[in-house]
C-alpha cells in the first residue's frame, strides 16, 4: 500500500508539474505577444514624430517663424526623448501617463509650428512639412490599429492569467494581470 501511495503521488507531482510546466510556456508565449505588441504601438506612435527634426531645422531657418513657437516645440518635443524604452512604459503607470502628458503636449505645439510655418510658402511646401502634418493628422489611423491588436493580445493574455486553473501557475510564476493604458489613453483623449 505504501509504494501505491508513493507512486501516486509521485505521479500526481509529476503531472502536476507537467501541468505549470506547460501552462508557463503558454504564459510566456502571451506574455511575449503583449509585448511585441506594445513595441509596435511605441514604434507607431515614434514613427508620428519622426519628422520633427527636419521640421525644426527648417523653422530655425525661417526668421518669420515665431521664435517662441519653435522653442516650445523644441522644449515639448524634447521631451519625448525621456520615453525611448516601451517596457518601462508599459510597467509604469505613472511614468505612462507623463509619457501621454508630453505627448499631447509635443502635439500640440506642433499644430502650431506647422501653422506658423504655413505662413512661407517655400517651407510650406517642403516634403518634411507635409509628411509632418499627414502624420498627425492621417497617421493616428495606423496608431489606432496597432494599438487595437495590442489591445487584443492583452486581453487574451489578462484572460488566461484569470483564468483557473490557470491563475494558480499564473501566481507561482509570478505572471500577474497588466493595465490597459491604453484604452486609459484613449480615454483620456
Amino acid at each position: 500500500m505504501n509504494k501505491t501511495v508513493i507512486v501516486s503521488a509521485l505521479a500526481g507531482a509529476l503531472a502536476f508539474a507537467g501541468w505549470v510546466g506547460w501552462t508557463a510556456d503558454q504564459l510566456h508565449q502571451q506574455d511575449h505577444e503583449v509585448l511585441a505588441r506594445w513595441a509596435q504601438v511605441h514604434a507607431a506612435e515614434q514613427a508620428q514624430f519622426a519628422e520633427v527634426p527636419v521640421v525644426l531645422a527648417l523653422a530655425d531657418q525661417k526668421s518669420a517663424v515665431d521664435p517662441s513657437v519653435r522653442a516650445g516645440a523644441r522644449a515639448r518635443c524634447g521631451l519625448l526623448g525621456q520615453f525611448d524604452n516601451a517596457d518601462v512604459l508599459m510597467d509604469d503607470a505613472q511614468r505612462f501617463d507623463r509619457y501621454k502628458q508630453v505627448r499631447a503636449e509635443c502635439t500640440g505645439q506642433l499644430f502650431r509650428l506647422l501653422a506658423a510655418v504655413h505662413t512661407e510658402s517655400a517651407v510650406a511646401t517642403d516634403p518634411h512639412v507635409q509628411a509632418l502634418g499627414q502624420s498627425l493628422t492621417r497617421g493616428q489611423d495606423s496608431v489606432d490599429a496597432v494599438r487595437a491588436q495590442y489591445r487584443q493580445a492583452l486581453k487574451s493574455y489578462n484572460a488566461m492569467v484569470r483564468r483557473l486553473p490557470t491563475r494558480v501557475a499564473a501566481g507561482l510564476l509570478g505572471y500577474q494581470e497588466r493595465p490597459d493604458f491604453v484604452r486609459l489613453a484613449q480615454d483620456d483623449a
